[in-house]
């Protein structure tokens, strides 16, 4: 088994940006959702309600310096213009403390948007850690700092799927290959290059993965969240949790991995029964 693909999205729900390598720390990799978009009140913003986010696309310069484009328009994030002031924002329940970036960014994205909203960072007064390991921090992820998916899992589903299904639709920051459909629910341990993950649990899922990553349009039949509702839903203790894909994951150690890196597995987990 191997690493096939690395992946973030260094504005929330922006499309995703590959690497060839990453450092990882214990809050994510590299510059992953340090940035995200929020309401006037705070409340934020993803591309559930404004697909066209995922068509924003980022890129670094040799400098680490982020540029953003959308069709003509481009701007650059310059962290040292940002503003030294912080904003209370919230992410799903939880208030965090992050920093101003600056009005010209304000009006940037609100113009693709059609809809006033704020760019803010997760800078060094900015604190957030997992809801089920308060030791682990984490940025502007959902719940936790990594997900991980993989080829195989993704095969499995399109052969379930009546509609086309892109990798890019479930958003994960590691992409494996050459390992069984679904493997990933059944490590527990697992090293990368340096570094030692830990699985936390599967990843619900919600309906951004519908979200075509090519042209930000909404599938029309609801897939493949439809599908995954039919065969990868998940009840724990008879509540109902949702349709999964993926696997969260918390860091052991801090270090970089990279592309090609074989994946070992360290020890093992009960997989979730569906």
């Amino acid at each position: 088994m191997k690493l096939d693909a690395i992946h973030i999205y260094p504005v929330k729900s922006i499309a995703g940006l590959s690497l060839q390598s990453s450092k990882v720390t214990f809050s994510g990799l590299f510059n992953d959702r340090r940035y995200m978009l929020v309401q006037a009140n705070g409340n934020f913003v993803t591309a559930r309600k404004y697909p066209v986010l995922t068509q924003i696309h980022g890129s670094y310069d040799a400098n680490a310096v982020l540029s953003l484009a959308y069709q003509d328009q481009q701007i650059t994030l310059d962290n040292s213009q940002f503003s030294p002031e912080y904003k209370d924002v919230k992410i799903w329940g939880t208030q965090v403390q992050a920093q101003k970036c600056g009005q010209q960014y304000n009006e940037w994205f609100s113009q693709i948007l059609g809809k006033e909203v704020e760019l803010v960072y997760f800078a060094e007064q900015s604190q957030r850690v997992t809801s089920s390991r308060p030791d682990q921090p984490v940025a502007f992820a959902d719940g936790y700092p990594f997900l991980i998916t993989s080829r195989a899992s993704l095969t499995a589903l399109e052969k379930h799927c009546p509609e086309k299904v892109n990798i890019a639709q479930f958003r994960a920051n590691i992409i494996i290959d050459d390992c069984d459909a679904f493997a990933e629910d059944t490590w527990e341990k697992f090293k990368i290059g340096d570094v030692v993950f830990e699985s936390v649990k599967p990843c619900v899922r919600c309906s951004l993965t519908t979200v075509d990553p090519e042209n930000g349009t909404v599938n029309a039949k609801g897939e493949p969240f439809k599908t995954l509702t039919q065969f990868r839903f998940l009840k724990i203790d008879g509540k109902n949790k949702g349709p999964t894909f993926g696997m969260n994951l918390v860091a052991l150690n801090e270090g970089e991995i990279k592309i090609g890196d074989k994946v070992e597995v360290l020890s093992y987990r009960e997989a979730e029964v569906y």
